[in-house]
């Protein structure tokens, strides 16, 4: 029987855990909500934004206000050295 597939390509994607689609299929077919939006369906995801960063900080040890989420790596890479260079 030959060895399942190693997959070393992690820098572009990394397979998703079952439980995190479990998690987030609401989010992608019925419960769709902006949560920029004051609508219902955005008051609904700005809630579960916001659970989710309460989530995180305690996670980490942190605060809610300290946890930031961004569209992508870059994004995330930008911000870190924005933030650590603009004191200086």
């Amino acid at each position: 029987m030959p060895a399942p597939p190693v997959y070393l390509d992690h820098n572009a994607t990394t397979p998703l855990d079952p439980r995190v689609g479990d998690a987030m299929a609401p989010w992608l077919s019925t419960r769709h909500g902006n949560p920029s939006s004051v609508h219902a369906f955005g008051r609904e995801a700005r809630a579960a934004v916001e659970l989710a960063r309460e989530q995180v900080a305690r996670l980490v040890g942190g605060q809610p206000p300290e946890v930031v989420f961004t569209a992508s790596g870059t994004e995330a890479n930008n911000a870190v050295l924005l933030s650590a260079f603009a004191g200086r």
